[in-house]
């Protein structure tokens, strides 16, 4: 199957038929009929991106040939990334006040 076709039956599990996603979306019917003569690497960014964030795909793993749900994929943790940034010995701080706080929890 190729990727136009999963588009394709990922649009009508959505909506029902490939008219009513495209009427869902914003985008003239034949925008989408061309995207499947063409193919998904000949069809502009801006729709691209409107059928992505409408069936709630990656654009980035789109562009790799791969459908990708938004929600399988694993987002930064804000904590992460904070402590991405600090030193070792920061980071051994931080470890020590967080020992710190379950045992404080654990004791009440």
């Amino acid at each position: 199957m190729t990727i136009e076709e999963t588009i394709k039956e990922l649009m009508i599990k959505k909506s029902g038929s490939v008219n009513k996603f495209a009427q869902s979306c914003g985008l003239p019917t034949s925008t989408i009929a061309t995207m499947f003569k063409r193919g998904i690497n000949n069809t502009n960014i801006n729709t691209i991106m409107k059928i992505c964030s409408y069936l709630q795909i990656s654009t980035d793993e789109l562009s790799n040939g791969r459908i990708v749900y938004l929600k399988d994929i694993e987002q930064p943790n804000e904590l992460n990334v904070l402590i991405e940034g600090l030193t070792t010995d920061e980071k051994k701080d931080v470890k020590a006040y967080i020992d710190f706080i379950i045992s404080r929890r654990d004791s009440q």
